[in-house]
């Protein structure tokens, strides 16, 4: 009886989790596939507008908004100035089943004359064409809108930055900031913004002090009027003061048996000029090089890199020694000529002795 009732217990048990599971199944969405055609998102453009604007950059503010019964693969958002390639400013990785976006971005420097801008919003993916899965399609669907503007900014102020300007710097203090302004008569306020951090007010050209640390910066002076648009102007620039550093690979502070030795290193950044000092001696060089008729005895060999601000730097100093063994042929050719003249210094010697020796005989003699 007991094995029947946890029989009977383990059924029942096993049918009601069957109908939860199957309830459950019922109860969840058939599907995300949204019903086509999908309707394109909706933009609103609020700038700029069919106007004339006195300033080389123009903002350019809109909104995109959309909403589908389901999950669409593709939504994408771009705009095109004066019929130029399309630049996506909204492209999602996943999918979407709405849509409500604000974007602002600035266009500029513009020139002067007539602009034409155009904004995309598409929406595309597997939709549905009828009420069940058997009629699938996958399309595109796009809206647009578009403005054209005028920029003329004749009679508006303009600044330009004369320090510091796009190149690189080897020093990180004391940078001057000077610019010029062709409008001064109402200005109420000028400063600057180094790298987006903050903005610093001046009464007239500046210094930038330091330490500035090394890398790329971004320099924004800006002036601001009483009866004209305020100007600004940007300029871009490097601070490398960091000299580079030199590893000698192929020469080390011992004995060569040969003349010839390559002279290998790395150096770590860009350089405008690599130098060695062989024995006092100078030589320019534009990479790996081979140090060729080296005589026989000490020698002493340092590297020197120079990168394109100017920061030197030079590589430790390498002692090395160079002794070339004569070559068998060569000591074979010049071997008969020493022995001769080995044999006719010893006989030279030996004449020398015994003369010298008879001399001295005859001396005792005469005593």
């Amino acid at each position: 009886m007991k094995k029947t009732a946890l029989s009977l217990t383990f059924i029942l048990t096993l049918l009601f989790s069957t109908l939860s599971i199957a309830g459950m199944v019922n109860s969840a969405p058939t599907t995300t596939i949204p019903t086509g055609p999908l309707t394109p998102p909706t933009i609103s453009m609020e700038s700029p507008t069919s106007t004339t604007y006195p300033s080389w950059f123009v903002p350019l503010t809109f909104s995109v908004n959309g909403n589908w019964n389901g999950f669409v693969t593709r939504c994408i958002v771009d705009f095109s100035l004066d019929d130029g390639a399309k630049q996506i400013i909204f492209d999602p990785s996943f999918r979407i089943n709405a849509v409500a976006q604000n974007f602002s971005i600035t266009l500029g420097p513009l020139s002067e004359g007539n602009h034409h801008v155009q904004v995309f919003a598409t929406v595309g993916g597997v939709y549905r064409t009828g009420p069940d899965f058997a009629n699938l399609e996958d399309n595109d669907f796009t809206s647009e809108t578009s403005v054209y503007f005028t920029v003329n900014t004749v009679g508006q102020a303009q600044i330009s930055i004369i320090s510091p300007q796009n190149e690189i710097y080897n020093y990180n203090k004391d940078i001057p900031v000077e610019f010029a302004v062709n409008r001064t008569a109402s200005i109420i306020s000028m400063g600057y913004t180094l790298d987006e951090q903050y903005n610093v007010t001046i009464p007239r050209n500046t210094t930038l002090y330091g330490p500035i640390s090394d890398g790329n910066h971004t320099l924004r002076v800006y002036s601001v009027f009483s009866d004209i648009l305020p100007v600004a102007s940007t300029v871009n620039f490097t601070v490398d003061t960091t000299p580079p550093n030199i590893t000698i690979l192929s020469l080390q502070s011992k004995m060569y048996n040969s003349s010839t030795i390559p002279l290998v290193f790395t150096v770590n950044e860009t350089t405008s000029l690599i130098t060695y000092i062989l024995d006092k001696q100078v030589y320019t060089i534009n990479g790996n090089t081979t140090l060729t008729i080296l005589q026989d005895g000490k020698h002493e060999l340092t590297v020197y890199a120079t990168d394109e601000a100017g920061n030197a730097r030079a590589s430790e100093t390498i002692d090395f020694n160079v002794r070339v063994p004569i070559p068998p042929q060569i000591a074979l050719a010049i071997l008969p000529p020493m022995a001769i003249v080995l044999i006719g210094g010893l006989s030279l010697l030996i004449y020398i002795e015994k003369r010298k020796q008879s001399t001295e005989k005859k001396r005792r003699k005469f005593i």
